[in-house]
């Protein structure tokens, strides 16, 4: 056991290493200050745990507070069940007989397809190890009159949550897993990655990207998909059309599509569906009548092969082979 790597990091620590910054006055909640540590244990993996460490500077954690995950500067995102619920998350940490083979699939379904630049990088600083994740939701309960709003739940394989990624699988269903479940856990990952690395302001859009598109353009929140599509926008998020979105859709369609889906003639194709069914063919000149979705594709896809050594499509490729 490499215990010379053994390490100790406060709560300011911890919020400074993770990418987003904050005014140092709105770090600390009340109440415990949480803190952790690797090794956290004895077990062959911790090995691995503290190889991770050391190379990429983000720790798996299967020991920790509900502070470590849940709070953030503007409250705590735990999920809260039943009538008087809430919106959040609600996770169970890992069953430690389980958490060796729940890291061997995160570096296989995870880490694997990005270069070691790449996770350096963006991997954040805390990744919570867990056997189950629950996503908490509102739905109106008509069953009485009058109605009422009912939190319930539903399982997920990840989520994301200002510095820290939760991982599901610490349980005994990572010993059953098809090929089926792996490749949902990889475009799982994929996805969670980049809403990680977008939400803690990792990586932003570049001038050049943001000036191909005229986001001034009267009521293009609003406008139709092929509409958006000869200003160079993938697709409209809740109504909302930003630079900021744009890039994470572009980064989001590298980590989850094949090339092939994307620049190949469109086999779906609707004016009113904003989803990730619509980037079927999306490259293809069918759809990019003006060529301005290849180019900013182009601008995302070399600013991370030149600055992270990473063609982030190459996820996307291997993911659908």
């Amino acid at each position: 056991m490499k215990w010379n790597n053994y390490f100790y990091i406060g709560l300011l620590l911890q919020l400074v290493l993770a990418a987003s910054c904050y005014d140092e006055k709105s770090l600390e909640p009340s109440g415990e200050i949480s803190s952790y540590s690797v090794p956290q244990g004895t077990h062959d993996y911790d090995d691995v745990i503290v190889d991770i460490f050391n190379q990429y500077g983000s720790c798996l954690l299967y020991k920790y507070t509900d502070k470590d995950t849940y709070w953030t500067p503007s409250g705590w995102m735990n999920g809260v069940l039943g009538e008087e619920g809430k919106n959040g998350y609600i996770i169970t940490p890992a069953d430690e007989a389980y958490v060796g083979e729940q890291v061997d699939l995160i570096r296989k379904a995870w880490f694997a397809p990005y270069s070691e630049e790449f996770l350096k990088k963006f991997l954040p600083v805390k990744i919570m190890l867990c056997a189950d994740i629950d996503s908490v939701y509102m739905q109106w309960d008509f069953s009485s009159w009058p109605a009422k709003q009912v939190y319930k739940s539903k399982k997920v394989k990840a989520w994301y949550n200002y510095d820290n990624i939760c991982v599901s699988y610490g349980n005994e269903d990572v010993k059953s897993m098809t090929k089926a479940d792996s490749l949902a856990f990889w475009r799982k990952m994929g996805y969670i990655f980049v809403e990680s690395m977008i939400g803690r302001k990792q990586t932003i859009p570049t001038k050049e990207f943001e000036e191909i598109t005229n986001y001034q353009t009267n009521g293009i929140g609003y406008l139709k998909a092929s509409e958006l599509w000869k200003l160079g926008v993938p697709r409209s998020v809740s109504y909302n059309v930003t630079v900021e979105n744009d890039w994470k859709s572009f980064l989001l369609m590298m980590v989850t599509c094949s090339e092939e889906f994307l620049t190949r003639t469109p086999e779906f194709n609707s004016d009113w569906d904003y989803t990730e069914k619509n980037w079927d063919g999306l490259l293809n000149p069918v759809k990019d009548v003006n060529g301005l979705l290849k180019k900013r594709y182009d601008m995302v896809r070399n600013y991370f092969i030149e600055n992270y050594n990473m063609d982030l499509q190459k996820v996307g490729n291997e993911l659908n082979r």
